[in-house]
């Protein structure tokens, strides 16, 4: 296993299936409607509404997460513990997504969940860095670019922050804050029309 590509490769696989079970994990925690009315489904709003946010947010997660890696070279320490870091902040999505739900929407819970988007974030913009270092820019489009991925992340951040800070905002505002990501993170090069992955 000296090929730091293979590496890099296999790596790359293992977050892949740690992402496939992370969703796995939340939509089994999804509640069943307690009758079989409208009304039954209606109640179950905040699980509803978590799973959406989390779900598109794991979505846009591991498209960027793809999306970096195709800049690396090779398997480093820092991109292997960035990349375990930002897994790690990940696989708590299910368990904040649940508690979220289950309290409905209040706000120590979403202060948690935010906080988990937040490092979630953080982490991401370590993997991205370490990605990015290893495949220097050429040209000055290729600069433009990356800068303006690294501004998007910076503001997510701070969004992010200000979601799981901003307890005097009511709990759908600060919902709205959080699925935010989705307006900036969508297509993980912004400036270019590719396929995603």
């Amino acid at each position: 296993m000296n090929d730091p590509e293979a590496n890099l490769g296999r790596f790359s696989a293992l977050s892949d299936c740690i992402f496939a079970v992370i969703i796995t994990i939340m939509v089994l925690a999804l509640k069943i409607p307690a009758h079989n009315d409208a009304h039954a489904l209606l109640d179950l709003w905040p699980d509803l509404v978590s799973y959406v946010v989390s779900y598109a947010f794991i979505a846009v997660v591991w498209l960027n997460h793809h999306h970096v890696f195709k800049h690396a070279a090779s398997l480093t320490s820092l991109l292997a513990w960035s990349n375990f870091a930002n897994l790690f902040w990940i696989s708590l999505i299910p368990f904040t997504t649940a508690w979220l739900a289950s309290s409905r929407v209040a706000t120590v819970p979403l202060t948690a969940y935010a906080s988990v988007f937040l490092l979630v974030e953080a982490t991401y913009m370590v993997l991205m860095y370490e990605s990015f270092r290893q495949c220097p820019a050429s040209d000055a489009a290729t600069l433009g670019r990356r800068r303006t991925q690294r501004i998007r992340a910076w503001i997510m951040v701070a969004v992010f922050a200000f979601a799981a800070l901003a307890v005097f905002l009511p709990a759908l505002a600060r919902l709205a804050l959080l699925a935010a990501f989705l307006v900036l993170h969508t297509q993980p090069d912004p400036r270019v029309n590719s396929p995603a992955v």
